[in-house]
């Protein structure tokens, strides 16, 4: 019989440990690595501030009237340029409604921050309700964005009694919506 011979495998215990203690080591360091990487992400995101002196954090504008908004911008640093000018149905005419970019985000000196102004609450005609209905005369006014705040009878022999034969304000005026509508039936 032939002398067995070492198949190389066979490893000293302190050798053994020793790669234990090496994925251990890639183990806490994969780990530190990946928790550096989510506090520094979840700084940026929910802790935003200009990382270069040139830059500055955009203020919150929306709300105030045009005039107010440019002053604290331009206090800032920055620009105001109104875009647009559109209804809105809360702001009166002149606020901010909207602002890009918006607060709190870093932006270099001298940038232009764009602005949506208001013209007022939005403003709808009055809907032509003759020959209709009392209801669908209500339900139409409702439709138009604007309210009936009382219904009244007049002598009108062009249509049978109970039906539409006009409105107060009359039909195609225009009111500000939500606003209210006297509709007049026929007795």
């Amino acid at each position: 019989m032939p002398p067995k011979r070492p198949s190389g495998r066979a490893t000293s215990p302190g050798r053994r440990s020793g790669g234990r203690l090496r994925w251990l080591l890639y183990a806490v360091a994969g780990i530190a690595v990946t928790a550096g990487a989510g506090y520094l992400v979840a700084a940026l995101v929910f802790f935003p501030a200009p990382l270069l002196p040139s830059e500055r954090q955009v203020p919150r504008v929306m709300g105030l009237s045009e005039t107010q908004a440019r002053r604290e911008l331009e206090g800032a640093g920055l620009v105001a340029e109104p875009a647009s000018r559109e209804p809105h149905p809360l702001a009166g005419a002149g606020i901010v409604t909207w602002q890009d970019p918006p607060p709190g985000v870093a932006a270099p000196r001298g940038s232009q921050v764009v602005l949506t102004v208001s013209t007022g609450t939005p403003r709808v005609p009055v809907p032509n309700v003759f020959g209709l209905d009392a209801e669908l005369a209500q339900r139409l006014v409702l439709a138009a964005g604007l309210r009936v705040d009382a219904v009244d009878s007049l002598d009108d022999k062009r249509v049978p009694r109970g039906i539409a034969v006009g409105s107060e304000p009359a039909a195609g005026d225009s009111l500000p919506l939500g606003r209210g509508v006297i509709l007049h039936l026929a007795r």
